[in-house]
């Protein structure tokens, strides 16, 4: 770009230019991207499906657990103790 070219850009001209600019840069780092995951041995697990199922077991445990320390009338330490547990379900089981 010449400057007398530089000078009469209107600024939807510079934005216009900018974003080609930018879906280049982009492009660019998508083949960066590729290749580094090329030759890149980790294979990525796949997002487990039902999030949702996992939020309601969570729930579900931490409710029944809260129960039972009320019930067996336990100390305050273990009810401290029940999200640690629910979450030591959740990783073991689902």
């Amino acid at each position: 770009m010449n400057v007398n070219a530089a000078r009469q850009m209107t600024p939807a001209d510079a934005s216009i230019e900018e974003v080609r600019r930018l879906k280049a840069e982009v492009a660019d780092l998508r083949e960066k991207l590729a290749a580094i995951h090329s030759e890149s041995d980790v294979e990525f697990p796949p997002e487990k499906d039902h999030a949702w199922l996992r939020i309601a077991t969570t729930v579900a445990v931490t409710f029944a657990l809260g129960q039972l320390v009320r019930a067996l009338k336990l100390p305050t330490a273990t009810a401290v103790a029940i999200p640690m547990i629910s979450n030591e379900v959740n990783r073991r089981f689902l």
